[in-house]
């Protein structure tokens, strides 16, 4: 039986190391069973030159046609209680694709909940940020939330739960 292909979001790729943790995340989905496709190289070694973004950029969304998964890191982003807007993308396309969606992330409460920031009861008794926009009601906006399998913890307990999911024949 051909291995499931996972094709990998997240901010790691933005990191010093960014190479190494690829590395070691494509050891991990291995000792599961599955295939991790490859990112391409350039990818690691971004200038910041925007000429040079839309071109990669349309490489990733092309191996995502390629995937089974997708799993996506979706932590807060940058002390923000979003993540980062290239899994919210990369999640909305692998969707529209009919791929089989995970995330995870090593704090599932609700958003309020792990918001540090000014909030209090507008008016209609909903909880709102100092500039009145209220929060989703769980741990992500709700698109993200409806479309995606949200696991606490790291990409290891997501290859969990896509195992016992594919045992279950659910994934």
């Amino acid at each position: 039986m051909e291995k499931k292909k996972i094709y990998l979001s997240g901010p790691d790729r933005l990191r010093k190391n960014a190479r190494d943790l690829f590395k070691e995340k494509k050891q991990l989905c291995e000792k599961y069973g599955f295939e991790l496709l490859e990112y391409p190289d350039e990818l690691f070694d971004l200038k910041g030159d925007p000429k040079d973004s839309l071109p990669l950029a349309e490489k990733r969304l092309e191996l995502l046609k390629h995937c089974d998964i997708m799993i996506a890191d979706t932590r807060d982003f940058r002390s923000y209680v979003e993540p980062y807007s290239e899994c919210a993308l990369e999640l909305g396309m692998a969707y529209a694709l009919g791929k089989k969606l995970y995330s995870y992330m090593p704090d599932t409460r609700i958003c309020d909940d792990r918001y540090s920031g000014e909030k209090h009861l507008n008016e209609n008794g909903r909880l709102v940020d100092k500039d009145g926009i209220s929060f989703e009601p769980g741990p992500l906006n709700l698109m993200l939330e409806y479309s995606s399998c949200i696991v606490e913890g790291d990409m290891e307990t997501a290859l969990r739960k896509v195992c016992e999911d594919l045992q279950k024949g659910e994934a």
